[in-house]
């Protein structure tokens, strides 16, 4: 049986190219208290009437990507870091819209919320026909969750060094031999730590998620072995490494190598409309 999540873009010359919840709320609380202008002519606009700001660069796909920033909140970082560009650079004509997103959204756990209310639901009801999730750090953390409560709704998410806690939780996940085997915290771990690895077990229990799921992380990176433990429940294809630590540096490394991964695959197909294809392949 074949699985296969299908990212949809129209590639043209680069030359012309413009381009979960509540399981949060007990670990953030605490540290809350301690233009619409076409991209191929370089223009975006702003907007910030809800929640959530964001900075939009208009293609002329229906396929939106959605980039999470990390908990500094300023979605700016993925302009500077050089993202835009290489979207650009790869000839992907999907709309982009860079979020701002205020640090309490996911100290609160109302990150995967209101993404769906502001952003998601409406994009699909104005006919959008894709919708992909980008996010890195605590963006990849809040993309995940998106996907453990919302699965239907997207059709791939991107997570690069994904922030998946910390604790002697994934130690005894290890020591369980993986995620589908271990069933118990340790002593005196954190709740929301396992909350968390408990809600992830069961979204890559399912196959079509599996398939869903790109990440991508450093190997020097201290989040390396948490990584690790969910790279193992997906399928090797959808799994990217590099040396680097947890910064925008080796971010931009795995972003370039998960749009090379797309960008090749596309230009196989020799097709205008070209399908992307991550697939898992089982007996």
């Amino acid at each position: 049986m074949r699985f296969i999540v299908t990212f949809e873009f129209r590639q043209r010359d680069s030359t012309n190219v413009v381009t979960k919840r509540t399981i949060m709320k007990r670990f953030f609380s605490l540290l809350a208290i301690s233009c619409t202008i076409p991209l191929f002519v370089g223009c975006s606009s702003y907007t910030s009437k809800k929640s959530l700001g964001y900075k939009h660069y208009v293609g002329p796909d229906r396929v939106l990507v959605l980039l999470l920033p990390p908990i500094g909140g300023k979605g700016s970082h993925y302009e500077t870091n050089g993202f835009v560009e290489a979207v650009r650079e790869k000839g992907f004509e999907a709309d982009l819209k860079i979020l701002d997103v205020n640090p309490v959204f996911y100290f609160q756990g109302r990150i995967a919320e209101l993404v769906k209310n502001e952003l998601v639901d409406p994009a699909k009801a104005s006919g959008y026909e894709r919708v992909i999730l980008v996010g890195t750090s605590m963006g990849g953390h809040g993309a995940l969750l998106y996907i453990s409560e919302y699965p239907k709704d997207v059709e791939g998410v991107v997570v690069l060094a994904p922030f998946l806690g910390w604790g002697r939780v994934a130690d005894a996940i290890e020591k369980a031999g993986g995620l589908k085997k271990w069933e118990d915290c340790p002593a005196f771990e954190w709740d929301y730590a396992c909350e968390m690895w408990k809600l992830l077990k069961d979204c890559v229990s399912d196959r079509q998620n599996q398939s869903t799921i790109i990440l991508g992380y450093g190997t020097e990176d201290g989040f390396a072995s948490h990584n690790s433990l969910l790279a193992k429940e997906l399928p090797p294809r959808n799994v990217f490494k590099v040396a680097g630590g947890h910064d925008w540096v080796t971010w931009k490394r795995l972003w370039i190598e998960v749009l090379e991964y797309f960008h090749v695959n596309c230009s196989q197909t020799g097709e205008e409309t070209c399908l992307i294809e991550i697939k898992r392949v089982t007996d």
